[in-house]
């Protein structure tokens, strides 16, 4: 179950619960409390703070919390803040003000949002799923996107001559992207170089994790340097607008790696076999991340543990997806 809640609830909300009396981490917060347990027959609130819904990877966790909510019988806040920081604190404030026992953070950005999050910290348990603020709130379950990002770029430097170097291009996720992007092209980079393959970045765009300003800035980026080897993009969905852009000129001679092993990737690299344009990925299961942070997160409101017992990263399978093992990931019927 599945509501929002307006903004100008929150003033209201707030005289109402001061009657009723109604924290990823690298290492909890010092401010972050030790949550009181649920009353036996008190409904479960958990609000979902998520930073945007313009990718499937975004999407996947709001279903799978939804899910969650259904089979486990607590009540689901979910909003959603566009890429918008700032309307992201203002939504996560106003959960707080109704009365969420836990929170759900994905966050937009770490600089904008990180002293509010600590804030919120210190009133409720808070959880970052995918992307978090280090050192703030309970705990975070998100991948390991540099182990992930080398083993797309391992399998990558597999189709190269060992000492070639290649002229790369990236698909960025844009200037607020602090951690994740950075953490992923890293570990790509790490992957080739381990792999042998040298490399030089000729060209990069912002897409924001989404597949059609992807298309765009493919575009762009193969009309300054048609000469490009490789397009690696810091999740799938930009990699596969990559895809889109180069079959539309005509262009079957670029390889292409995205991360997150979104279904529409995996399906590509199964059909293109080792002598495929889609060359790889990295698994990062939004599935299991929502589940993950949920998991804790009723853990504590119902009293079964405390932060002290959490820990405070959790990291989800971290693989890299190619030809050689994509039939165990594969699947056409699942959510992402």
């Amino acid at each position: 179950m599945m509501k929002s809640i307006p903004k100008a609830a929150a003033v209201v909300m707030a005289a109402a619960l001061a009657l009723s009396g109604c924290t990823p981490a690298a290492q909890p917060s010092a401010t972050s409390t030790e949550p009181a347990a649920a009353d036996p027959g008190q409904k479960i609130v958990i609000g979902f703070a998520q930073q945007s819904l313009n990718a499937p990877y975004f999407v996947a966790m709001q279903k799978e919390a939804e899910k969650q909510a259904a089979e486990q019988g607590f009540e689901l806040i979910f909003q959603n803040a566009n890429n918008d920081p700032v309307l992201q604190i203002d939504q996560s404030e106003t959960m707080v003000a109704q009365g969420v026992q836990a929170l759900l953070v994905n966050t937009v950005t770490v600089g904008t949002e990180e002293a509010k999050m600590k804030e919120i910290a210190a009133e409720i348990p808070l959880i970052f799923i995918d992307t978090d603020i280090p050192n703030v709130g309970v705990a975070a379950v998100k991948s390991d996107n540099v182990t992930i990002g080398k083993g797309a770029g391992l399998i990558m430097a597999e189709r190269f001559e060992k000492g070639t170097t290649i002229k790369l291009a990236i698909l960025n996720g844009g200037p607020r992207d602090e951690i994740t992007g950075p953490q992923r092209r890293q570990g790509f980079l790490d992957g080739l170089e381990a792999g042998g393959v040298k490399y030089e970045i000729v060209a990069e765009a912002d897409a924001n994790y989404s597949q059609e300003p992807a298309v765009t800035g493919t575009e762009t980026m193969l009309a300054a340097h048609p000469d490009i080897d490789v397009i690696y993009g810091y999740n799938d969905s930009m990699a596969l607008g990559a895809l889109q852009a180069l079959r539309t000129l005509g262009n079957d001679k670029v390889l292409i790696a995205g991360i997150d092993g979104q279904k529409e990737a995996l399906a590509e690299i199964q059909k293109g076999g080792c002598t495929g344009q889609y060359v790889s990925t990295g698994l990062n299961s939004p599935s299991k991340a929502t589940a993950g942070g949920i998991e804790i997160a009723l853990a504590l409101i119902k009293g079964e543990k405390q932060p002290s017992d959490i820990e405070p990263v959790t990291y989800t399978e971290a693989v890299g997806i190619g030809c050689n093992n994509i039939d165990q990931y594969y699947d056409p019927d699942s959510v992402f």
